[in-house]
């Protein structure tokens, strides 16, 4: 691009390319400023990318590499103050912009060169094709993309793998335009249009490999989740088969135990031993069976919870015709009640005003669906991203809880609901009714 001025893409084409690359990933990506502040970012983000570019002579061979740094760098300010993603997301989406970018402008300006070689101003047709060209690329990259973006996997983006899509874009670079350099390497076209089919080839191939790049980490990511996930629901049904065990002897003694206390009431004993009877039974009160939904499962659930919440001062409540249920598999109540009891404890502890640690729980029939919703006081401020909340901080290692909950009831054709209001979460779940 160097030293051969006729080949050279204008300043104009290749700033309204990258800025192109950039609103595709605006448009699809989590804003977190106005439509107007979006429009003005954007206005002074395209004039100072123009600008920047008109500026490239200035830089000798040497500083080219910093010349397209700073390009980038160009790209990825205008993602970043648009954009609420985390930083290493956005860089790498700078890099796979500017990687779209090089390939639309090269392949839309041998096209131009092609048909209208020799002419030394640019043409009504030359502007025509550019336009239509940026917005066929566009469209195409902006469906390609619309997956890759709705996935919430593959946009956790790791340093590693912005280092590893760098070097791509590095190395494409370098290989796409080194015949304009030199023409002294195995890599070099000998002719002007040899060049101009390097450059648009390796460009292809570099937006290829970042796309495979993206579609591997996505493959890994989720192989991960579904790995922890199903390791949440054994650990979630692990605990009801303990917590079953254990329950059923502690029933066992305690009915033994009620009625040898019953039978020590019958005999004739002082105050001070009748006092000392009725202490005992009060205690003994803390360990019998407290819910009674029509579920066993969802019994001894609800039962395991109530001794944690006693312990941490919560009141629980529930209102719930547990046979409604029957038609799903054990497994799949402890997912979904073990989780979301799980969830709402830890959100209502936070709490240090213990008036205000309250879950209600309410299983019904809603016309021909099975409406499960939980609900629980909560201070703190939930972030939702695609309607699912995000309170953790690193979301590689936590929300697992959350994500085998929607996936049960997905199982089931069912829908899943998070919302917050006055200070109240609640999770609300509809499953059509099926057979046992």
């Amino acid at each position: 691009m160097i030293g051969n001025e006729g080949v050279n893409i204008p300043v104009l084409f290749t700033g309204i390319a990258e800025v192109i690359a950039c609103l595709i990933y605006v448009v699809l990506l989590k804003k977190k400023i106005s439509q107007n502040k979006i429009i003005t970012v954007v206005c002074i983000a395209t004039a100072s990318i123009l600008l920047y570019g008109c500026a490239r002579k200035l830089f000798p061979v040497w500083m080219w590499p910093i010349y397209i740094m700073l390009r980038i760098v160009f790209m990825y300010l205008l993602l970043y103050f648009v954009l609420d993603e985390k930083k290493t997301v956005l860089c790498y989406y700078a890099l796979k912009a500017f990687m779209i970018a090089e390939f639309i402008a090269s392949f839309e300006w041998q096209l131009v060169s092609f048909y209208n070689w020799g002419e030394s101003e640019l043409t009504v047709m030359d502007i025509l094709t550019a336009i239509v060209i940026y917005v066929l690329a566009a469209v195409v990259i902006y469906l390609i993309e619309r997956k890759w973006t709705n996935d919430p996997i593959s946009r956790e983006i790791s340093r590693q793998e912005v280092v590893i899509a760098a070097c791509v874009v590095m190395i494409t670079f370098i290989l796409s335009n080194i015949s304009f350099f030199t023409a002294n390497t195995p890599f070099s076209g000998s002719g002007i249009f040899d060049m101009f089919n390097i450059r648009t080839i390796f460009d292809l191939m570099g937006i290829i490999i970042l796309f495979a790049l993206q579609s591997r980490i996505s493959e890994i990511e989720m192989k991960v989740d579904m790995a922890v996930m199903d390791s949440a629901l054994r650990e979630q049904y692990m605990k009801y088969r303990n917590y079953q065990d254990n329950i059923e002897l502690v029933n066992m003694k305690y009915h033994d135990l009620k009625h040898q206390l019953e039978d020590l009431k019958n005999q004739t004993i002082s105050d001070k031993q009748s006092i000392l009877i009725n202490n005992i039974e009060s205690e003994l009160e803390a360990y019998s069976p407290q819910f009674d939904t029509g579920n066993q499962v969802l019994d001894a659930l609800l039962d395991s919870r109530q001794s944690i919440c006693r312990k941490k001062q919560i009141v629980i409540t529930a209102v719930m015709d547990g046979q409604l249920l029957d038609f799903m598999h054990v497994a799949d109540i402890c997912t979904i009640f073990g989780n979301a009891l799980d969830n709402a404890i830890e959100s209502v502890v936070a709490s240090e005003d213990v008036q205000k640690r309250l879950i209600h729980l309410e299983v019904k029939m809603v016309r021909q669906f099975v409406c499960i919703q939980i609900e629980n006081t909560c201070e703190g401020e939930v972030i939702f991203e695609q309607g699912v909340p995000q309170t953790k901080k690193n979301k590689r290692n936590h929300g697992y809880g959350t994500k085998s909950i929607v996936r049960t009831v997905q199982k089931y054709n069912g829908n899943t609901l998070f919302s917050v209001e006055d200070n109240w979460f609640a999770l609300k779940i509809l499953i059509p009714i099926q057979k046992s």
